[in-house]
């Protein structure tokens, strides 16, 4: 899998040193909502793989070579995976230098948004990957972009209470962070297993 993780990132590498300029650009920018779009924007990365792979009949010639299909699914949620976690990272670390730079507190608050946002964009790639295998990329970036109107649709809708929720006591915080990680990894876990039916299907 590593061999097809190096092809990934030789395909898509100018568009992943645009994306960490603009990373760097919107983790700089003072709060997490910007931060919270790149480590969005960064679970589309695999659908960017794909799309190569779809326009240069990738697929067909993977079935010529001594990769499994559980191998080639795999690398595009590892993907997924790695650009989510490094943008996070990233922000972080920027976060922490602006306040630096400030001389303001960090708030510890911004790390629980953080993880947050990373569980809302595993969610996201779990969900868009099967139908980018099953109806190819064009219709699955259709999917995608219908899940994140319902997301902000849904953050319009419970914005407020979940703002309200935020707001007890660490414990309550503690256990909505606990639910929703472990929401992310089943979730992803059975999207893995979708996919790898759905791609041995075609």
């Amino acid at each position: 899998m590593k061999a097809l993780m190096l092809k990934d990132y030789y395909t898509i590498a100018r568009q992943m040193k645009k994306f960490l300029i603009l990373i760097l650009f919107f983790a700089c920018v003072p709060g997490y909502s910007m931060s919270s779009f790149a480590i969005i924007y960064a679970s589309m990365l695999p659908i960017t793989a794909l799309a190569y792979d779809e326009r240069s009949k990738w697929n067909t010639l993977a079935a010529m070579m001594p990769y499994s299909r559980s191998s080639i699914v795999m690398s595009k949620y590892v993907l997924g995976y790695i650009s989510i976690g490094m943008t996070a990272i990233i922000s972080v670390i920027a976060q922490i230098a602006v306040n630096l730079y400030k001389h303001t507190n960090f708030e510890v608050e911004g790390i629980v948004f953080i993880v947050v946002v990373i569980c809302i964009a595993l969610l996201l790639q779990s969900f868009t990957l099967p139908f980018i295998f099953r109806f190819g990329v064009e219709k699955g970036r259709l999917a995608f972009s219908a899940l994140i109107a319902v997301a902000a649709l849904g953050g319009m809708a419970f914005g407020k209470k979940l703002a309200a929720l935020l707001k007890f006591e660490k414990p309550n915080i503690a256990l909505i962070g606990i639910i929703l990680i472990v929401s992310a990894i089943i979730i992803n876990i059975v999207s893995i297993i979708i996919s790898e039916k759905i791609y041995k299907v075609n």
